[in-house]
């Protein structure tokens, strides 16, 4: 005899659209690993989020943004080799992938990435493998990557009037004589820069104190019509017909004390993520928010998908 579980899942999305949203992510979700994998489909949500219903627009954002939110890098930290990154050099210049140390590694994992992990303690987090960066040989070493977002299953109408959230970071190592600079374009469907962020001279190592510095910029309230995400970032030496005659001779000095030890400028965990938490336009503020609520009901023990980034009825 037939029953629900044999029907196709083509038949089953149909089904499945019928249902209001709330019971479909707090009790269709948890029947079978089937149905929570149909209800997660981007394809799925695509169809639910055109169906018009003000009352559930944002919870519908929130909901799909959370489940689409990743790391649109890839190949951040030089696991796959130079793969999936445009690179380009000076003459002398050469991107290297290294071996990251026990003690640097350990550091960068506790440091995540995803914008919904913003709330979380960070003892709730989980950790971020990063055993390997990229390291800059020579003068000029740029690398970077274009990310088009319908490929990443960010469709057009979503992004329009989702009003999402992107932040992107960086992690670098600095070593004295050395500029590291990020650039990142939103860009339209002609290729058009419609919103864009350079950190310029921002982090240059004048010093020999040595660590690892993140990076990062959001981008709030962009326009309509983003399309693609550019995403560079680079490391070259510094320019030091800027600097005295003293301070170029004397910082020459520590940088040759450095160059006998190998040590270059590292890059790793690059991350480009999308999230929904531009729909509460109060967490922009460190200190002090006043969080939106969610529009689910929290009952039956059962986690919110917000995961408690929003304030329940």
């Amino acid at each position: 005899m037939t029953n629900i579980g044999n029907l196709p899942d083509h038949v089953m999305l149909d089904i499945l659209s019928l249902i209001p949203m709330n019971e479909l992510i707090l009790s269709c979700r948890l029947v079978c690993s089937r149905w929570r994998d149909l209800v997660d489909l981007p394809i799925f949500w695509r169809s639910k989020y055109r169906h018009k219903n003000e009352n559930l627009k944002k919870t519908k954002e929130f909901y799909v943004f959370s489940h689409l939110e990743r790391n649109l890098i890839k190949n951040p930290c030089g696991e796959e080799g130079l793969d999936f990154w445009e690179t380009q050099t000076s003459p002398r210049g050469q991107w290297k992938t290294k071996e990251m140390s026990e003690a640097d590694s350990s550091k960068l994992q506790k440091w995540d990435f995803l914008q919904r992990h913003f709330y979380v303690k960070d003892d709730a987090i989980p950790y971020q493998e990063v055993n390997k960066c990229f390291a800059a040989y020579g003068r000029l070493c740029v690398k970077s990557q274009l990310i088009t977002l319908k490929d990443e299953g960010y469709w057009d109408e979503l992004m329009d009037e989702g009003r999402p959230t992107i932040v992107v970071k960086d992690w670098f190592y600095g070593v004295l004589g050395r500029r590291y600079q990020l650039s990142v374009k939103l860009l339209s469907a002609d290729f058009t820069v419609i919103r864009e962020y350079c950190s310029k001279g921002r982090y240059t190592c004048y010093s020999e104190d040595e660590e690892w510095r993140e990076v990062s910029h959001t981008f709030h309230n962009f326009p309509p019509g983003v399309r693609h995400i550019f995403f560079q970032h680079q490391s070259q030496n510094l320019n030091w017909q800027e600097s005295g005659l003293l301070m170029r001779i004397a910082k020459l000095f520590r940088i040759a004390r450095c160059m006998k030890t190998d040590r270059r400028m590292r890059i790793t965990k690059s991350s480009v993520t999308i999230g929904p938490f531009s729909l509460d336009k109060t967490m922009y503020y460190k200190d002090g928010r006043d969080l939106s609520s969610c529009s689910f009901i929290y009952y039956r023990g059962i986690q919110c998908p917000c995961r408690g980034n929003y304030l329940h009825w």
